[in-house]
């Protein structure tokens, strides 16, 4: 399974440490989640690592503090940021925080539900389990819940699906991304909606479903089973006649036609034909 996201970041703050074959930057971005409210953000905590030898080619360009990029890469969702293992930056030049465009976290995840699809806040709904590995310091799974509108034919056709006869599907969901804190009751300060992450589906490609009860075959694969062969004659071809040792057999052309040429409707064999041919022996 895997979690890979694209947005447009902005470098709050960064720091360099060299290690024996690369320089390791420690990045605070910052993305925008509302293009008419600056207050609506979300962190990021990005790694990127850039090789020492400059003839090995890589996608991580220089860049400087305030300057606003496009970031692609690996990551695990935290509670209210997002870790990143970067593997791709462009800086996008003319542009800064108050400028740049809200776009969210646009996602790409292969994640794994036993769910079926149910409604939530109005909205048809899914859990899905996901996993990815940043390195042994790091988390490496969380829970995304996926939704889309229920007037949306085209997705549930796809959702309405799942799980409707089996145990767990694995697929690759395709959308964006945010996070919603957890709701506390002000009165009783409990808490009464837990935080979670919100993919809002664009598109899903179903991978693999375990059915229950299903037994997996192996595949009948026709060079490894000898039970598929067979002595069938190619088409058009004449079948051969058995021979047995010891006795001679002639060989009839299967082709009536006469010494001149002419075709016998009755489609009997002219033995002369096949005599002067010499076909039988005298």
């Amino acid at each position: 399974m895997s979690a890979k996201l694209t947005t447009i970041c902005y470098i709050h703050d960064f720091t360099n440490r060299i290690a024996s074959s690369y320089t390791l930057k420690e990045i605070t971005g910052v993305i925008r989640l509302d293009n008419n409210d600056p207050q609506k953000i979300m962190y990021l905590k990005i790694k990127s690592f850039i090789p020492l030898d400059v003839n090995v080619k890589t996608r991580i360009e220089e860049f400087e503090k305030e300057q606003v990029v496009l970031l692609t890469g690996k990551f695990i969702a935290k509670n209210g940021w997002y870790s990143v293992s970067a593997t791709s930056i462009q800086v996008l030049l003319n542009l800064d925080f108050d400028t740049m465009p809200a776009v969210g976290l646009q996602v790409i995840l292969t994640g794994v539900t036993t769910q079926t699809v149910q409604n939530s806040e109005g909205k048809a709904a899914m859990k899905f389990f996901i996993e990815e590995y940043l390195g042994d310091r790091e988390s490496t799974d969380f829970w995304v819940e996926m939704r889309h509108e229920t007037n949306n034919q085209y997705l549930a056709n796809k959702t309405n699906v799942i799980n409707s006869g089996g145990r767990s599907t694995t697929a690759i969901l395709v959308g964006s991304m945010k996070y919603k804190p957890s709701i506390t009751d002000p009165s009783t300060l409990q808490e009464t909606e837990p935080e979670k992450h919100i993919l809002e589906l664009v598109d899903i490609s179903i991978l693999s479903t375990n059915r229950t009860g299903e037994n997996r075959r192996s595949p009948n694969v026709p060079w490894l089973n000898n039970s598929g062969r067979t002595n069938r004659p190619t088409r058009g071809a004449t079948p051969r006649t058995p021979t047995r040792r010891g006795r001679t057999t002639s060989v009839l052309i299967l082709n009536p036609i006469n010494p001149d040429r002419s075709y016998n409707p009755d489609g009997s064999y002219n033995p002369d034909l096949l005599f002067k041919k010499g076909f039988y022996p005298k």
